[in-house]
């Protein structure tokens, strides 16, 4: 959502069709990039209704949940059928999220616990879909230019653009109890962490305009100079670094930082930090 944003910020708003499913909150703020919504795996179909209206090609959004639903056969189909401009953007992280993750063709194991894949990829280019790419859902210049290089070939029919990386709140139930058991057990355990220089945030609140996450908000300054509150990143930061891919991406302040704390630290990172920590100290730091 945040490089559809920029990407209007640089060539102007175009009409984009929502989904069912947890791409519709690209529509609320700090977002506000969905116009419309018909039903579940129904965006790119009534995302062609609306298109042609336009002069400018039909942009769609949709989970692989609602691919699978409803995309493949009345979207893209039709897309295909009646050649329309239209480029849609699918994110694919392995499983309908919206309904609990529940299993999808192309989660790769069946609900019987059998090994079984039936591929986007294949499924598109199985009805003639030529022109498809490959984002990195955490890559926010990737992704940006990939829909940019989407929106201006306008000559070769449908174009997708597959978003796939698991959504980052499911794999940190699944990561969370196995650092859990590896710290049980002695192991060395890196958590990572986001967050924001409070000296150097001037408090524009411009990071939170092309970012969604819940765990950048606000809090009030210690620095009585400060009118206005500063960017904060509480307690349920998982570290997926889509605050400072929005900041550098977008060209924002610098004040974003990541931190490690590493737990049960083996013996040179040990003598590492000691060193380090010396060091810092003799210069004053």
């Amino acid at each position: 959502m945040a490089a559809l944003k920029l990407l209007m910020k640089e060539r102007g708003k175009f009409h984009i069709s929502m989904d069912i499913g947890c791409n519709l909150f690209g529509s609320l703020p700090p977002f506000n990039v969905g116009n419309t919504v018909l039903g579940y795996g129904l965006s790119l179909a009534s995302s062609g209704a609306v298109g042609p209206n336009l002069d400018q090609p039909n942009v769609a959004i949709m989970g692989d949940g609602g691919f699978w639903h409803n995309g493949l056969t009345t979207g893209v189909i039709n897309a295909r059928w009646n050649e329309y401009d239209s480029v849609l953007i699918i994110l694919d992280n392995g499983y309908a999220a919206a309904t609990g993750q529940h299993l999808l063709p192309s989660s790769g194991i069946t609900p019987k616990g059998l090994s079984s894949l039936v591929t986007i990829e294949n499924a598109l280019r199985g009805v003639g879909v030529k022109w498809i790419k490959y984002v990195d859902s955490y890559s926010l210049q990737d992704a940006k230019n990939v829909i940019a290089d989407a929106l201006d070939a306008r000559d070769q029919g449908l174009r997708v653009v597959i978003s796939n990386n698991e959504c980052m709140l499911a794999r940190q139930r699944k990561e969370r109890p196995a650092k859990a058991e590896a710290l049980n057990t002695g192991k060395t355990v890196i958590q990572e962490k986001f967050g924001v220089d409070e000296e150097v945030c001037t408090g524009d609140h411009s990071c939170m305009r092309l970012n969604g996450c819940p765990s950048l908000t606000l809090k009030e300054s210690s620095d009585p100079f400060k009118e206005t509150p500063v960017a904060h990143v509480n307690d349920g930061c998982v570290a997926c670094g889509h605050c400072g891919e929005v900041a550098h991406a977008a060209q924002l302040c610098p004040s974003f930082y990541k931190a490690e704390a590493i737990r049960n630290p083996g013996v040179l990172r040990t003598i590492f930090s000691k060193i380090n920590r010396s060091l810092l100290t003799a210069v004053g730091a």
